[in-house]
C-alpha cells in the first residue's frame, strides 16, 4: 500500500520478506500497514525488545542496543495478561479485536473514508475492563490508523493531530523516569515512536513546515540514536535540501547510503551536492563489506555484488562536471553500461540527457534519436521528458511537441515534465501568458525541480522582464548547480545593467566549474560589458584574456569566438579579428569530427554559415568591399535564409555603386534647362 511521501518519490526497504514472527528484517520504515504488525505490536513486542530487537510498524525492523536496556531489569514475560517492562514502556500482550482488524484491512484497501469512520466508532468502543496499559497501547493504534487515513485524504492538520495523540498515548507507557533520563525523554525509545515522529515530520513537510519537520527528527532520533535508519536519514535529506542547507543534506545522504549501499537516489542526490567520488565509493565498499560480513561472507568487495557500483558511481559524478573531457568520458561511461544492461531505461535517459544538454561532445539529433528509443521501450515514461521538448522546441517541431505534451499529461498531468512541455508549445507560438502559467503549474507539481525554473527564467528573459528572470534562474541554480543556470543570471544582471552583480556571478561560475569554457566565457562577457561603463581601463584587455582562455578550452565554442570578435572590432584591431575568424572557419569542417549523422552535417554547416557571414562583415567594415561580398555569397550558400549576409551583399552592392559612379566635386552643381511650365497653361 503506497504512503504519502515528499517529492514524490516513494521510500521502501530493500528487503521486505517477513520473518518467523511475523516482522520484516533489518532496517527501513514502510508506514503500509498490515494486520499482521498491528497484532505483532502487541503480542511479540515484549519479546523483541527483551532480544534488544526494535520494531518498525508496518515495517522492517533493525537490530539495534535497547537505548535504555542498561539501566532497567529484563522482565520475563510470565503471563498474558501482566504488562511486560520492555526498556521503559509498558506495553500490553492482549492481541487485536476483530474491530480493529476490520479497520486495518479497510486501510489496507484504501478505502479511508470508510477506515476513518469505523475506526472513531472502534476509538469510542474501548471495554472498561480495559487496563489503563491496554488502553494507551489499543488508542496508540486507533490514532495512528486515524493519522494514515487522513493523511492519504490530503487533510495534513488533521493528520498532524492524530499522530501526535498516538505519540501522547505511546509516552504515557513510559515507566516513571529519574531527573538524569527526564533530560532525555526527547528522544524515542522504541521504533514505534521513531515511525510516528517520521510520520510527523512528513506531514508538517506537506503543508510546508519544513523546518519544524527536520527539528523534530534531528531532536528526537539523531544520528548517533540506535534508532536512526535508512528511511529517516533519506527523509532528512530531502528537507535539508528543502531548506537550503546543502551541507547538512549531503552528511545525511552519506548516512543514508552507509545503511542501504544500493540506494541510487543517495548517489544521485550526492552528486547533485557535489560530494567527492571518493567518498561515496568509500561509504558505499564499507556499507557491502558490512552486509557481505553479516551474511557470512567476509573478504567480498564490491565487485562481487553483481551490479557494476564502480562504473554507475563513476558515469554519475563525470555527467556532473562541466568540463567537455568528463562529459565525454561520462558519455562512454553510460554507452557502456548500455552495451552490458540494453533494456535499462534509466541508463538510456542519462546518455540522452547528455547528448541534449552537452552538444559538444554529442548532437541533439542524437539526443533526439535516443528520446525516441525510450518513448519506445515505455510510452508512460516521463522521467527527462522536458528535454526532449526542449529539443523538439529548438528545432520548431511543433507537431511532434504538441504529440509528446497532450501524451504526457493524459500519462500524468501532476508531474512537471508534462507542464513544461506544454509551456515551450504555447512559447513557440509567443503566447508567453500561456507558457508562463504551464510552467507555475509545473512549479506547483514540484518545486524542487531545477528545469521548471529555468523554464521560467528563459521566457521571462525574452519578455525583457530581466528581474524576476534572474531570481528564476537563482532559484534553479540553488536546486542544482549548473552553468546555464549562471549564464542565465549573467545575462539578465548584465541587460539591467547591473554589472557587479554579473561579474561575481560569472566568478562564482568560474569556482564551480573552473575548466569549463563557458564559465570562462561569462567571465570575458561581463567585464567587456562592465568596462564600457567604468573608469577601468584593463577591463576590456582581462576580458579578451578570459575568452582567449575559454577558446583554449574549446576551439569549437561559439559565444566566446564572436564575443572576442566584437572586443577586436571594437578597439578596430581589424586583423586580429580576421585572423580569429580565418582561423576558426579552418578548424571547422567535416574532418574534426568522427560523427557523420545528418544533425552533425547541420551543426557543421550552421557554423560554417554564421562564421562566413561575421567574417563578411569584418571585411565590410575594414572598407574590404568585394571580399565582403564574397564570404556573403559563402554564406548564402550554405544558408539561404542568412538575413544578415543578404542585407549585407545589399549594402555592399550600394556602396560600390556610389564608389563607382561619384557625386560631383564640391562647388560644381549640375545644370538643368529652366522650363516655365506656367507658360503651358
Amino acid at each position: 500500500m503506497p504512503r504519502p511521501t515528499i517529492g514524490g518519490t516513494r521510500r521502501t526497504s530493500a528487503n521486505n520478506v517477513p520473518n518467523k514472527a511475523g516482522f520484516f528484517p533489518k532496517a527501513g520504515l514502510d508506514e503500509s500497514p498490515t494486520t499482521d504488525n498491528y497484532t505483532s505490536r502487541k503480542t511479540t513486542h515484549a519479546n523483541m525488545m527483551l532480544n534488544n530487537e526494535t520494531i518498525l510498524d508496518d515495517g522492517p525492523t533493525i537490530q539495534v542496543k535497547n537505548p535504555v536496556a542498561s539501566q532497567t531489569k529484563k522482565i520475563s514475560n510470565s503471563s498474558e495478561k501482566n504488562p511486560v517492562h520492555q526498556g521503559k514502556v509498558m506495553v500490553s500482550s492482549k492481541p487485536c479485536s476483530s474491530l480493529e482488524d476490520e479497520c486495518i484491512k479497510l486501510l489496507q484497501a484504501k478505502q479511508y473514508r470508510s477506515c476513518e469512520v469505523l475506526t472513531m466508532f472502534h476509538l469510542s468502543s474501548f471495554s472498561a475492563n480495559t487496563t489503563e496499559n491496554e488502553l494507551s497501547a489499543q488508542k496508540a493504534t486507533a490514532y495512528e490508523i486515524l493519522g494514515d487515513c487522513t493523511m492519504h485524504q490530503q487533510q495534513m492538520k488533521r493528520a498532524l493531530s492524530f499522530y501526535r495523540k498516538a505519540q501522547s498515548s505511546l509516552r504515557s507507557l513510559r515507566l516513571p523516569l529519574s531527573n538524569q533520563e527526564y533530560q532525555n525523554s526527547v528522544l524515542v525509545q522504541t521504533a514505534n515512536e521513531a515511525n510516528l515522529k517520521l510520520k510527523e515530520a512528513r506531514a508538517l513537510a506537506m503543508i510546508g513546515e519544513t523546518r519544524e519537520a527536520i527539528s523534530i527528527l534531528e531532536s528526537s532520533v539523531p544520528k548517533s540514536h540506535p534508532l536512526r535508519n535508512f528511511a529517516i536519514s533519506m527523509e532528512l535529506g530531502e528537507f535539508y535540501i528543502t531548506s537550503g542547507r546543502n551541507i547538512d543534506a549531503k552528511n545525511s545522504y552519506v548516512d543514508a547510503l552507509s545503511r542501504n549501499p544500493y540506494a541510487i537516489e543517495a548517489i544521485e542526490k550526492l552528486v547533485m551536492l557535489n560530494a567527492e567520488r571518493a567518498e561515496v565509493m568509500n561509504v558505499i565498499n564499507g556499507a557491502i563489506q558490512t552486509k557481505k560480513e553479516e551474511n557470512g561472507k567476509e573478504n567480498q568487495t564490491i565487485s562481487h555484488v553483481g551490479i557494476p557500483f564502480v562504473d554507475i558511481v563513476t558515469a554519475y559524478f563525470y555527467s556532473n562536471r562541466s568540463t567537455s573531457s568528463h562529459q565525454i568520458n561520462a558519455l562512454n561511461q553510460w554507452k557502456k553500461l548500455h552495451t552490458e544492461y540494453p533494456q535499462n531505461i534509466h541508463v538510456l535517459l542519462q546518455i540522452a540527457i547528455l547528448q541534449s544538454k552537452h552538444p559538444t561532445c554529442d548532437l541533439t539529433h542524437s539526443a533526439a534519436m535516443t528520446f525516441q528509443k525510450i518513448r519506445s521501450m515505455d510510452h508512460n515514461f516521463m522521467d527527462g521528458m522536458d528535454y526532449y521538448a526542449t529539443i523538439l522546441a529548438k528545432r520548431l517541431n511543433l507537431s511532434e511537441l504538441g504529440k509528446l505534451s497532450s501524451d504526457l499529461l493524459i500519462v500524468n498531468n501532476k508531474r512537471p515534465e508534462a507542464w513544461n512541455a506544454l509551456a515551450l508549445y504555447h512559447d513557440i507560438y509567443g503566447d508567453f501568458e500561456k507558457a508562463l502559467a504551464s510552467v507555475e503549474r509545473s512549479i506547483s507539481c514540484n518545486k524542487q525541480h531545477a528545469y521548471s525554473y529555468q523554464l521560467k527564467g528563459s521566457i521571462l528573459l525574452r519578455q525583457e522582464r530581466y528581474d524576476i528572470a534572474g531570481h528564476s534562474f537563482l532559484r534553479a541554480n540553488s536546486i542544482q548547480m549548473d552553468i546555464s543556470n549562471f549564464e542565465g543570471m549573467v545575462e539578465s544582471y548584465l541587460h539591467s545593467k547591473r554589472y557587479k552583480e554579473a561579474i561575481c556571478t560569472a566568478k562564482e561560475a568560474m569556482s564551480f566549474a573552473p575548466r569549463d569554457s563557458r564559465s570562462l566565457t561569462l567571465v570575458g562577457l561581463a567585464l567587456s560589458k562592465a568596462s564600457l561603463y567604468s573608469r577601468d581601463s584593463g577591463g576590456k584587455e582581462r576580458a579578451k584574456k578570459a575568452l582567449k582562455k575559454a577558446l583554449i578550452l574549446d576551439p569549437m565554442a561559439l559565444r566566446p569566438l564572436l564575443a572576442l570578435s566584437d572586443l577586436y572590432l571594437a578597439d578596430d584591431e581589424i586583423e586580429a579579428c580576421t585572423d580569429l575568424l580565418v582561423k576558426a572557419i579552418d578548424n571547422t569542417g567535416d574532418n574534426n569530427f568522427n560523427d557523420t549523422s545528418p544533425g552533425l552535417s547541420n551543426h557543421v554547416y550552421e557554423r560554417q554559415a554564421l562564421l562566413f557571414s561575421k567574417l563578411g562583415g569584418v571585411y565590410a567594415k575594414s572598407k574590404k568591399y568585394k571580399e565582403a561580398i564574397a564570404y556573403y555569397h559563402k554564406a548564402l550558400s550554405i544558408n539561404p535564409e542568412n538575413v544578415e549576409a543578404r542585407n549585407g551583399i545589399e549594402q555592399m552592392e550600394n556602396i560600390i555603386k556610389c564608389i563607382e559612379s561619384p557625386l560631383p566635386p564640391a562647388g560644381q552643381e549640375e545644370t538643368y534647362d529652366y522650363v516655365d511650365y506656367r507658360d503651358d497653361i
